[in-house]
Parts: C-alpha cells; structure tokens; sequence
C-alpha cells in the first residue's frame, strides 16, 4: 500500500523505508508538543494554528493528536460549518455529543456540576442521559449567555482533572460570532488546567472586521497562546511528499517547477500530482495561471474518468456539505441502484476524494473543502438550485421530528433553492432558526436569521411572521447592543410588533412584547 498525501503532510505505511512517519512542519510540531508538555503539567494553553487553504492546518493538528493519544491524553474534535444552517455553538455541540455518549450518567453528572441544564440548552441530548436535570431558570440575556459559557468552561476543565485533554476546533474562520466569544472565554479560564485548545483557520478568510480578527487581539494579551503561522514546504520537502505519495524519484527539474508553481502548498502538490502527472508538470505550464483554478481543473479531470454514478453521488454531496450522512446521501441517490450507488462511494474513496468521517460513523466528507468546491462549481446555476431544493425537502422528510434543531440548516437549502422554491419556507424556518438561536444564547446568530426574513418581506405589509421577526430581531438586539443604542433600535423592532399585534387583537402576544425588559 502507498502511503498517501494528506492535507499537509505524508503519512507513510509501514512498508516505507523512511526512518520518519512525518515529512515536514519539524519545527512547529516540536513547538506544539512543548505547550502539549505545559498542558499536562497544568498549565493550559491555547494555540492558533493559521495558514493558506491546504496547508498543512488539519494534518498537523492530527499529528500533535496522535502523539497526546499516545500519552494517554483523551482527545476532542469540533468543526466549525462553512454554511449559515449550523446550530448555535456547533464546533461545541459535537465534541460535547461524542464524549457524552462514553460516560456513563454518574460520572457525567460530577463532570457537569452545576451547569447540565445550561448545557443542554445547546446539546439537548444531554437530558436523555441526565433526566433528572432541572428546568433552568431564567435569566437576562448577557447573565444567561455567562451562565452557559462557565457551564461548558468547568465541565472541560473537570472532563480534563480526570484525564488530560486536547480539543481541536477546525476551520474557525467559519464559527460564528458566538462560538468565538465562547472560545475566548474558555481561554481565559483554562490556564490551570491540564488543558490545550488547538483552534485552526485560514488567514486569507480573516479580514479587516471579522470577529475572529477582534478575538485574536484579545487573546493576545494571555500568556497561555500562542499563534502558528504555516507557510508552504520547503523545495526539499516538497521533493519528498512526491517521492512518498507516488513511490518515484522526481528529477530537480521536476520538483523545482512544482514548487516554484504550488508555493511548496501541500494540497496543491497532492492534486496537482494525482491529476495532472509528473511529466506533463514539467514540460506544460498552461494550467498553472492560478493556484485555486490548477487545484479545481485537477479535481475535475480526476472526476472524468469516474462512473457517471460516481460523478452524481459527489455532486450531490457536495450539495450538501463538506461532510454528508450516507443514509441521507442513498436517500438522495434513490434513482440509483444499490449496488451502483456502493460501488459508486468505493470510487470516490479509492481515488482519495473523499474520505470516513474521523469522528461519526456513517458520514463521509470531502479530503478538503477545496475539493467539495471544485465538484459543487461543475454544477449548474439552476442545477444548484434544484439540488438544494431536493436536500431541504429530503431532510425535512427524513428529520420530521426534529425540525427545530435542523431549521438552520433547512433555511440555508430553501435560500439557495429560491428560483424554484420561492421563499415560504427560508421565512418558516429561519424563524425557528432565530427563536432557538436566542433559547441557545447565541443571539449574534438570531439576529441573522430574523434579518434574513425581514429582507425577505422589505417592501410588503406587516403580518405575523414580520410581527414575529421583529420581536425576535428586537430581543436580539436588546442582548447584543449597548445601552445606548436601545431605545434608538431595538425598541423600534419591538414597537413594529406590538403595533401589529394590537391591531390583529392578539392580546397575549402584545403583550408579551410590551413586557419584554430593555
């Protein structure tokens, strides 16, 4: 078996005769490991990991979790979603899932404390494994919102005092607002705990106003992190992720061009390599005029030779995401035979397109983001629009039951499938959206969702779901802005439904808007 580039660096099989399992990011794992070292004695640490789409960000992460497992370290892995739909606090709600699900209720009780029923607020599965939990009791919005954020910040330093802890969050150019001021708030809470937060993103993403920029300059008054900045591999090393990923020697020449064309980018490399080919690299600049483009013309000629069953069931993953569920992938694929529809997912995995989901069996994701965009940009504007149309009303199906913890992600489907969808459902479900954003504390979200739908009926009448907009957008304004700012905009939001509400005589929702505190 060859060994197989990864996002960053080579991990080689036992049947290479290198001495190292390792090829580059020499220096930045030996400085990873030593913050890994001050976290198990105590000292917890906070480390950022930045760098360009497919530089290494993930792999090197994954490596520095090997050795901590290797220690006996219990390792965490959130990730943060690239698409509006995501539940509040997701780089949290699945790291805390999976590890709820390997504890039994007694332990988990003293690893919770106090805060369980404001945990569960975001990871409702929490009371089927803890019924006893209470209701939990009201509270304004900013001592709600500090209440959960302590909550999550003792039960990881309690899951961490029974056996040290690496948590990993991915891809935080994408966390929301909120997800991020929780993400500060445990780094200042950590600094005694046998604890290390490895958080990934990509710098190019990170611009001017991006709350990730604020958090980072915050962060970067505490002693306890640090920020990595990943460059491309050296011309060596690049030399010898080809040799690894493709069992040859590559000439100098050869290796010279590919690094002088992919800036030493790992991800760039790989594809380049498996698409284009050794020889043509050297002799044929053509495809070389961008990076991006030479990454989604190589994904694209590795897709030309697939089964046209295999062509469809990438498209319409990509569809869906970075990372799909299979039983909602067949449930997509229903006019494809089983048989094709398994031996179409075995090309995908054996040409190294896709890949099983580190952490949740029965998902499948992309090898890189990268990747998903290139199979999702072959499709048609129209296409696009049909195929979203088909997931939304496909997970409505399959999740009927539990329509209010996917409504963002419905949300999302139904606002790309507008030119064929209209917009009845963006506006149903984005309320519901919006109304568990604020149940989950996450109100910067809320006030996204609530948005969306006034955008949606700018220009027409006021009816109740305007009136319900306007009451969500006005309580998540009163949560975000400062005082100052109240009365000049939440309480407009806020007046906008009390007046419709009155006028349609809907007593009882007037007034529960009259009696909301500013």
């Amino acid at each position: 078996m060859c060994p197989t580039i990864n996002d960053g660096c080579v991990a080689l099989t036992g049947s290479s005769s290198r001495a190292s399992d390792f090829i580059g990011r020499r220096q930045e794992l030996a400085l990873l490991s030593a913050a890994l070292e001050d976290a198990l004695s105590g000292r917890g640490q906070l480390v950022m990991l930045a760098g360009d789409p497919g530089i290494g960000k993930t792999r090197l992460a994954q490596k520095l979790a090997s050795n901590a497992q290797s220690l006996g370290v219990q390792v965490l892995w959130g990730w943060c979603y690239e698409h509006a739909g995501a539940p509040p606090y997701w780089p949290y709600v699945q790291p805390i899932r999976n590890h709820i699900e390997t504890v039994d209720a007694h332990r988990l009780t003293a690893q919770m404390a106090s805060g369980g029923a404001a945990i569960a607020e975001i990871v409702p599965e929490l009371r089927e494994k803890l019924p006893e939990l209470g209701p939990l009791s009201a509270a304004e919005p900013e001592q709600a919102r500090f209440r959960l954020f302590d909550s999550v910040a003792t039960y990881l330093k309690n899951v961490s005092q029974e056996q040290p802890l690496l948590f990993v969050i991915n891809d935080l150019h994408w966390a929301d607002d909120s997800s991020l001021l929780l993400l500060e708030f445990l780094a200042r809470e950590i600094a005694s705990s046998p604890l290390m937060i490895i958080g990934t993103y990509r710098d190019v993403e990170v611009r001017g106003d991006h709350f990730l920029n604020r958090v980072l300059g915050n962060l970067a008054r505490e002693n306890h992190f640090q920020r990595m900045q990943l460059g491309g591999l050296t011309r060596k090393e690049t030399g010898e992720l080809v040799e690894a990923g493709s069992g040859i020697t590559v000439s100098e020449d050869g290796v010279t061009t590919l690094f002088g064309r992919t800036e030493g980018n790992p991800l760039f490399v790989g594809e380049v390599v498996a698409a284009v080919g050794l020889q043509e690299i050297t002799r044929d600049s053509s495809w070389t005029a961008s990076i991006p483009g030479a990454i989604r013309d190589a994904t694209v000629r590795r897709l030309n030779p697939l089964s046209e069953s295999c062509k469809r069931l990438l498209r319409t993953a990509s569809v869906v995401g970075r990372d799909v569920d299979i039983r909602l992938l067949r449930d997509l694929c229903t006019n494809v035979p089983e048989d094709e529809f398994l031996e179409g997912l075995d090309e995908a995995l054996g040409i190294g397109l896709v890949q099983p989901f580190p952490v949740r069996p029965g998902r499948y994701q992309f090898c890189h983001t990268l990747i998903q965009q290139a199979v999702y940009e072959e499709i048609s504007p129209m296409g696009k629009a049909s195929a979203h149309a088909e997931v939304g009303e496909t997970l409505e199906r399959l999740h009927q039951d539990q329509l209010e913890e996917r409504a963002g992600e419905l949300a999302y489907h139904f606002q790309e499938a507008v030119a064929v969808c209209g917009t009845e459902k963006i506006v149903r479900y984005s309320l519901i959206a919006g109304e568990r954003a604020l149940d989950s504390f996450a109100y910067e979200q809320a006030l996204t969702h609530f948005n969306r739908v006034l955008e949606i009926k700018e220009g027409q009448a006021d009816d109740a779901e305007t009136a319900a907009a306007l009451f969500g957008l006005g309580r998540a304004q009163a949560a975000t802005l400062g005082r100052q700012q109240l009365v000049d905009v939440a309480s407009v939001s806020l007046s906008r439904a009390f007046d419709f509400y009155a006028g349609a005589n809907d007593i009882a929702r007037a007034v529960g808007v009259a009696g909301y505190p500013l």
